[in-house]
């Protein structure tokens, strides 16, 4: 007997030992695995919205520099600017920088490195003179968008990332830079957010040399410096877009699972990292109290058996001892936050920890003894399914003695609720034969739900919970591969409301964000399951609609979404109404991948604008050539100017009782070396949009003026020109110093002047407008209103503003001899002038019985075809030297 329990003991002990490190070594690397492989996807959903927001940030400020780049008039950086330019570019830089908080402000720099203005300070006393963006532009103006290193700013007086682009002259040359300071608080802001840990670090660096631009946390002393034989900046140089790894910082010497991803297509990328001791510290503790426990346990065990084997007298004590031991083991399993179950062969319960109850909702352990554990627990796949027997993986490693391990299992608790779990099953040895299985597992619920979440962020809108366009990307490109199959359309629907600014303006942003997720909600529901709602940003959204068979059919559909938006919508303590123009482009019809529908969507969207808006368009050929054109009369114009390129014609203008030239209205046309010669009606709407038409009036008005004092020189009767304002003019335009200059510079004068103004302009006449006329006809102007009848006419600013001439429009004198209500409406404008001491001019003479009408009406002067058409200096010269003062 003394022989046998001395062979025993040591086996046994050898045994236990053997086992409890076993599992001791199963649930610290379980444990350590799971931890790291979260710790790693956490850094790579961190680093994914990072990379987003800046993406989105960069490109969206980008756009805008480029845009400003384009809409500076040169002559605002000349060194002497008239103060209403000035306060006009100020004034858009100001209203632009306020759409964007992650910047300082917008800057315009002329090609002398002077600040010329800064959306934040109305004066900047500030030079670019040897920043690396600007020489670097100034060097080489065809570069497109220049990043600076960090530095100090000369206004701001704290460190930021200049963002610059060049401003280019008609010829293309360096005319300036366009400049957005980057705000690296900012970007700390949105690092600070995160939570990393007390060790958990991000950078921000340039993806070409890897110079640091900013870090959490902070390291100021190493701002700007360059990396060596860093593996991830390795990685990133050689290609990669995004990726994870693990390595020890030579910074600081901590050791960090990373996660990097490039910022889109700018040279930076983002690094997200998470401490090993952070998020194994709670692991470590653990792994410390379980380590001592088990040496403990094991070496009582030892104790024991030792006294067993020196005397079987201490018998008992040695029993109590063992007991002892085992509810020490028993205390073991109890302090382990993982579920651990023991099965036989059968699947029956063999032992299981509180963790494991509580984790299946059972009371206690009786209620599972003795109870087939693989039908109680593991009913159900990740997909819903039901599980046949032969399907349950617990089951497998019972019958077949191997190893199974899932991270997307589904267990089932005893209210027959299901969630999910990581498992992993072991053969359970005992003797040298398999005597079951070892369960053990973890409930992940929390842990998905968290995943979910991030996932949902990075793809849907925050405040409406819409698909952001990542998302809709992603919806398209399923859309039109099932339309590709079906020979179906798909129709993309841009939608941006009308007037929205002003209920941000008027009542915050707090009534706006409101507004714009009850109308999300009421888009939403005006869609089928099929289609996909995005919002894009700020009061835009797009709508993916599959599916498309006929446009009738998509037309109804449309038209429901008009009337959905423009209802009143309910809103705590007020009720608020707006209307949405959409923009309509179908796949393939209008392009062939979602950029380019986007585009023409876009396209359309803002002719329905044009079109009076809360009505929608379908895109068409006609309306991308009608951009492209406008973009590129747009590019073309200051070259024009610059070039001599425009050139006047002169219409005479005739006394119908005398016969003689009484004056010439001065058109002007643009010989564009591409097109050729070009009607105002092709150019002048480019010109008003783009505000040219200020620059471009001034040099009418000169022009003008100098050929009518050439006129004036050559002796006889002194002739009167008549040039058109536009209302724009009044607007953006210095028009008193404008007309002032035009005559003081050709010594014509003032009454030999004639400014046409169109009903439209004294429609929305203020005191500013009325002023400005007042002072002309004062100054000795004449004043003359041109399509008299056209408009909505009103006797009162005929009083107020005292004109000379009521030029009646040529829709009413082309028809005159054949329509009696135009023949009506002409003597009745003649009758009223002659009353009100005004002379009248009828424009459109085409014929002599049309000019028999008008002389009998009482009619002064008249202008057309049937005299002259519009002609260039010289041949008008020769014109005048043809004409005789006889009747017509």
């Amino acid at each position: 007997m003394s022989r046998r329990l001395r062979l025993g003991y040591p086996g046994f002990f050898l045994l236990v030992a053997l086992a409890m490190a076993a599992l001791m070594v199963f649930l610290l690397g379980a444990a350590h695995g799971d931890l790291q492989r979260q710790a790693a996807t956490d850094a790579r959903n961190m680093a994914g919205v990072l990379e987003a927001r800046l993406e989105s940030t960069l490109r969206r400020t980008q756009a805008n520099l480029e845009e400003l780049a384009i809409d500076v008039p040169p002559e605002a950086l000349a060194e002497h600017v008239p103060d209403a330019l000035r306060d006009r570019v100020r004034n858009k830089l100001a209203l632009e920088a306020r759409h964007f908080p992650e910047i300082t402000g917008f800057r315009l720099i002329d090609r002398r490195g002077v600040v010329r203005y800064a959306s934040e300070i109305v004066e900047p006393r500030a030079d670019a003179r040897g920043r690396s963006y600007f020489e670097l532009l100034r060097q080489d103006p065809s570069r497109g968008l220049v990043f600076s290193e960090v530095a100090v700013g000369r206004m701001a007086g704290r460190p930021l990332l200049f963002m610059a682009v060049p401003i280019r002259d008609g010829e293309g040359a360096f005319a300036g830079v366009a400049m957005a300071p980057l705000e690296l608080s900012y970007l700390q802001g949105l690092f600070d957010d995160l939570e990393l840990g007390p060790n958990g670090v991000v950078t921000f660096r340039r993806s070409d040399d890897g110079r640091l631009v900013m870090r959490r946390p902070a390291q100021p002393d190493r701002i700007n410096q360059t990396l060596t034989n860093n593996p991830m900046h390795m990685r990133v140089e050689a290609g990669e877009m995004e990726g994870s790894l693990r390595f020890q910082a030579a910074i600081d010497g901590v050791e960090r699972v990373y996660a990097f991803k490039r910022v889109g297509a700018f040279p930076f990328y983002v690094a997200v990292g998470i401490a090993l001791p952070d998020f194994l510290n709670r692991w470590q503790r653990d792994a410390g109290g379980a380590v001592g426990a088990t040496v403990l346990f094991l070496l009582l065990l030892g104790l024991i058996l030792m006294r067993l084997h020196a005397s079987e007298a201490r018998g008992k004590r040695a029993t109590v001892d063992l007991q002892a031991s085992e509810d020490r083991f028993q205390q073991l399993l109890g302090s382990v936050g993982e579920g651990i179950c023991g099965m036989d062969r059968q699947g029956r319960l063999l032992f299981c920890n509180p963790a494991a109850l509580k984790i299946l909702g059972y009371r206690s352990e009786a209620a599972l003894q003795g109870r087939d554990l693989p039908s109680l627990l593991h009913t159900h796949g990740a997909d819903g399914r039901e599980l046949a027997p032969e399907e349950c993986a617990v089951r497998q490693a019972l019958e077949v003695g191997t190893v199974v391990h899932s991270s997307d299992g589904v267990f089932t608790r005893a209210d027959g609720s299901r969630f999910p779990v990581r498992f992993d099953a072991y053969p359970l040895i005992k003797d040298g034969q398999d005597i079951g299985v070892v369960l053990l597992f973890a409930d992940i619920t929390e842990r998905r739900r968290n995943e979910a979440r991030i996932e949902f962020l990075a793809h849907h809108d925050p405040l409406t919970a819409l698909p952001n366009r990542l998302l809709a990307e992603d919806r398209f490109e399923q859309a039109r591969g099932h339309a590709a199959r079906s020979g179906e359309r798909t129709a993309l629907l841009f939608l941006d409301l009308d007037g929205f600014k002003t209920i941000n303006d008027s009542l915050g942003h707090d009534i706006g964000d409101e507004m714009l997720k009850a109308l999300a909600n009421r888009l939403r529901h005006q869609v089928r399951e099929t289609d996909t709602v995005c919002r894009l940003g700020g009061d835009e959204f797009l709508v993916i609609l599959p599916g498309v068979r006929d446009l009738e059919s998509l037309s109804l559909r449309v038209d429901k979404l008009l009337t959905a938006v423009e209802a009143p919508v309910d809103l705590p303590g007020r009720t608020l109404t707006t209307s949405v123009s959409i923009g309509v482009a179908l796949y393939p019809d209008d392009g062939e991948d979602f950029t380019t529908l986007m585009k023409n969507a876009d396209t359309a969207m803002y002719h329905a604008k044009d079109a009076g808006r809360n009505t929608y368009r379908m895109f068409d050929e006609a309306m991308n050539q009608q951009v492209q054109e406008a973009l590129r009369l747009r590019s073309n114009f200051q070259r024009g100017l610059a070039g001599g390129e425009f050139v006047l014609h002169y219409q005479p203008l005739l006394d119908l009782k005398s016969g003689r030239v009484v004056g010439a209205e001065a058109l002007v046309r643009w010989h564009d070396p591409e097109r050729g010669m070009l009607s105002p009606g092709h150019f002048i709407p480019v010109a008003e949009s783009s505000g040219m038409i200020v620059p471009l009036g001034a040099w009418v008005l000169r022009e003008a003026c100098r050929q009518a004092a050439r006129w004036q020189a050559r002796g006889g009767e002194a002739l009167v020109v008549a040039v058109n304002i536009s209302a724009i003019q009044f607007k953006r335009g210095n028009l008193e110093q404008t007309v002032a200059d035009a005559l003081s510079d050709s010594g014509l004068a003032p009454d030999r002047l004639e400014i046409e103004l169109t009903e439209s302009t004294l429609l929305h006449q203020t005191d500013e407008v009325l002023a400005t006329l007042q002072r002309l006809r004062e100054f000795g102007v004449r004043l003359s209103i041109d399509d008299f009848g056209t408009g909505y006419s009103s006797l009162a600013y005929l009083k107020k503003l005292a004109v000379n001439k009521l030029k009646i429009d040529q829709s009413f004198v082309r028809d005159l001899t054949s329509d009696p209500e135009d023949s009506a409406i002409v003597r009745a404008i003649v009758d009223m002038a002659h009353s009100l001491n005004l002379v009248t001019i009828a424009e459109g003479v085409e014929n002599a019985e049309v000019l028999a009408v008008l002389r009998s009406f009482g009619c002064d002067e008249g202008q057309g075809y049937y005299f002259a058409r519009p002609m260039p200096e010289a041949e008008f010269g020769r014109y005048l030297d043809a004409a005789e003062a006889v009747p017509v």
